[in-house]
């Protein structure tokens, strides 16, 4: 499965557009994002050209793009996800089945639910396999794509639970990593809460008491259904197994400790379960792991600016003395030696 984003987003990026005057059809044909898929409320299109298409619209709309599309937010825009937010008994647990479930929006964020004794965060960050998308040429207009989608994503938290909770509802606080400069007045006035920009994260803190409260939407028998839907949809995007678990392996590796049972708890299956359905594909953890590295060891070698030292630990190599036995074993070289060769062929050409 390729990293994607579900097709309400970029719909919701052809709407502003037209709103704009814009010709959206012209811009996805560019791209060769098909506008049937966007009518299809079951599609997703590639991460990668829904940053391209991201990258034209805020050409037309300015650092405001954010800020529009939240306000064009509303809980069908979250497809199943929405409504079964929407039954859900509390804002505490619509708030657990957005962090849950979030994948259906799209498998190219992560989202980290934090709690305290009274407040309940939430961290959106961009995968592994996004940031690997930083080697490009286009690197600059992609990652400032990426940091416009995290902040939509956060936004439209905020919109959307103003439809759970009414149009008084405000977060507590809420950061953004990306600097805001002349849009800090406009944000703060959609969000109606403590705003710091700049930071090291996109979060948002909530109330945990007024999570707590019962929604007015609050059906526990659609709510069931609802779930039922999502695990399904889940299902379904997980035909392709393997490409999950790679995927999950990419955005663990920097942490180190990565398991099978680290990357089955993050895939919601058991340990059990999830050694099954590779096996079925004739796959294995261990080959995935090691083939995941060894890919990725061998994009990193080529930047002369990555020290060896980082790319060990950018791979969960606790000891760099693993990773070179390692890369031994791939290439028949040392890393150093490798990339020594590597630049040799490079300066012949």
């Amino acid at each position: 499965m390729q990293y994607s984003v579900l097709n309400s987003w970029p719909r919701l990026i052809v709407r502003i557009l037209e709103q704009k005057g814009i010709n959206a059809v012209t811009l996805l044909n560019r791209l060769a994002i098909s506008p049937d898929a966007l009518e299809d409320p079951n599609a997703r299109i590639r991460t990668i050209d829904v940053l391209k298409l991201w990258h034209l619209a805020a050409e037309a709309c300015g650092e405001q793009l954010p800020l529009l599309i939240a306000k064009n937010v509303n809980a069908s825009t979250f497809h199943a996800l929405g409504f079964a937010m929407a039954t859900s008994a509390t804002g505490y647990s619509a708030i657990k089945l957005f962090a849950r479930y979030y994948p259906i929006m799209t498998t190219s964020m992560h989202i980290q639910l934090m709690e305290t004794d009274d407040r309940v965060g939430l961290r959106i960050s961009a995968s592994e396999l996004v940031n690997v998308l930083k080697d490009r040429n286009d690197f600059q207009q992609v990652s400032l794509a990426i940091q416009q989608m995290r902040e939509a994503g956060v936004l439209g938290l905020i919109a959307v639970c103003r439809n759970l909770f009414g149009v008084h509802f405000s977060a507590e606080r809420l950061k953004l990593s990306r600097s805001l400069g002349d849009m800090f007045g406009p944000y703060q006035a959609f969000v109606q809460c403590e705003l710091t920009d700049g930071t090291q994260f996109d979060e948002i803190w909530l109330n945990k008491a007024q999570l707590m409260k019962p929604l007015p939407s609050s059906n526990p028998q659609l709510a069931k259904v609802n779930e039922q839907i999502l695990k399904s949809y889940i299902n379904m995007m997980r035909s392709d197994i393997g490409s999950l678990v790679v995927s999950e392996i990419i955005r663990q590796l920097p942490d180190g400790g990565i398991t099978q049972t680290s990357v089955a708890e993050q895939l919601n299956l058991s340990s059990r379960t999830l050694q099954r359905r590779l096996a079925e594909r004739k796959l294995s953890f261990r080959k995935l792991l090691n083939d995941t590295r060894r890919e990725l060891a061998l994009q990193y070698i080529q930047h002369e600016n990555i020290p060896v030292l980082e790319i060990s630990y950018r791979l969960g190599f606790s000891e760099p003395a693993n990773f070179t036995r390692a890369f031994r074993q791939w290439t028949g070289a040392s890393p150093a030696t490798y990339r020594l060769q590597q630049s040799a062929v490079a300066n012949q050409g």
